[in-house]
C-alpha cells in the first residue's frame, strides 16, 4: 500500500486517484486572521482582500500537522511519497524533509516536484502512475515528469508577484508602465519565468496555444499528451476556454480553480494550462 502527500500549493480538478493523497495546508493570512488553504479559505475570498486593497501573505504548513500526517501514512503505508512545491518558490520542502529527518522513518521518501500549481498537480499524477506500474519512484523520476511538462499562464498584472517577493520591482514598474500583460511559466529549476509579453488577453490566448504545442513538438508528445486547465474567476474561465476551444479538447483532464495560498501571489485574474505526456493509470 502506497500514500502519497502533498501541500494545498498543487491544483487537480476532480477525479478519481489510484491512490490516497493526503495534503498538507499552507496557512493564507489575511486581515488578523489566519486561515488554511483550501479548508477555511478559497481563492474568491482572497480576491476579495486584494480588491479591497488588503495585501493576503502566505506561510508553511504547521510543522506539528506535517509530522502528525506523515506518522499516520508511515505506520499503514508501504511507502510514503511525499510531493511537495518547487523548493525555488517555497521553504515548505526544506521544512518537511527536516520534520522527516527528525522523526527517522524509513518508508517515506521527500521529492521536490519543481512545481506548482497545476504542473505540481501534473507531476503527481505522473508520480502515481510510476509508482502503480513499478512500486518505486525517485527524484530523478519527477525531474523527468517535470520536465515533460510545462505550465503556462497568463497574470493580466505583476503586481501581486512583485508583492509576493516572486519577482522584482523592475519587472513590474516595466510592466505596469507599458501595460503589457506577462505569460509565465515554472522553468526547469523550479522557478517562475517569462515566456512572452502580450498587449491583449485575446493575444495572450492565442500565444498560449501556440506555446503549448511547441513544447509537445520539442518532447515529441504531439499525439500523446495530456492537458489540464487552471483558472481564477469564473471570467477567467470563459478565457481558459477559448484556450480548450478546437484545441486539446480530446487530451483533457479537466479543469481547477487555483487554490487560496497561489492566489496571493498571482492575483484575481489568471489562467492557463499544463500539457505533458500523457496520464494513463492503467497498469
Amino acid at each position: 500500500m502506497y500514500t502519497f502527500i502533498t501541500d494545498s500549493g498543487y491544483d487537480l480538478p476532480e477525479m478519481v486517484l489510484p491512490y490516497e493523497l493526503k495534503v498538507l495546508p499552507l496557512r493564507v493570512f489575511a486581515g488578523d486572521k489566519e486561515f488554511e488553504d483550501k479548508i477555511n479559505i478559497q481563492a474568491d475570498q482572497v480576491y476579495q482582500y486584494q480588491l479591497s486593497g488588503q495585501l493576503p501573505t502566505t506561510s508553511l504548513p504547521k510543522p506539528d500537522f506535517v509530522e502528525r500526517t506523515i506518522l499516520e501514512a508511515s505506520e499503514k503505508s508501504d511507502h510514503v511519497y511525499v510531493l511537495l512545491i518547487s523548493a525555488k518558490l517555497s521553504n515548505t520542502y526544506d521544512v518537511v524533509k527536516n520534520v522527516v529527518e527528525n522523526m527517522k522513518v524509513k518508508n517515506v521518501t521527500v521529492l521536490d516536484t519543481r512545481s506548482v500549481c497545476v504542473k505540481q498537480g501534473y507531476v503527481i499524477l505522473r508520480a502515481m502512475e510510476k509508482v502503480m506500474k513499478t512500486g518505486t519512484l525517485t527524484q530523478e523520476d519527477v525531474n523527468k515528469f517535470s520536465n515533460e511538462s510545462t505550465l503556462i499562464f497568463l497574470v493580466p498584472t505583476l503586481e501581486y508577484l512583485y508583492k509576493g517577493g516572486r519577482i522584482g520591482k523592475a519587472q513590474a514598474l516595466f510592466g505596469k508602465m507599458l501595460n503589457i500583460k506577462p505569460i509565465l511559466t515554472i522553468d526547469k529549476e523550479g522557478e517562475v519565468n517569462s515566456l512572452a509579453t502580450v498587449r491583449t488577453i485575446e493575444s495572450g490566448i492565442n500565444h498560449i496555444k501556440e506555446a503549448a504545442k511547441k513544447f509537445l513538438e520539442k518532447i515529441g508528445f504531439e499525439e500523446n499528451y495530456s492537458v489540464i486547465g487552471v483558472f481564477t474567476t469564473q471570467k477567467m474561465r470563459e478565457k481558459l476556454e477559448k484556450i480548450l476551444d478546437g484545441n486539446f479538447k480530446n487530451r483533457f483532464l479537466g479543469a481547477a480553480t487555483i487554490g487560496s495560498a497561489i492566489a496571493v501571489h498571482v492575483g484575481p485574474e489568471a489562467f492557463g494550462i499544463v500539457v505533458g505526456k500523457s496520464i494513463n493509470f492503467e497498469a
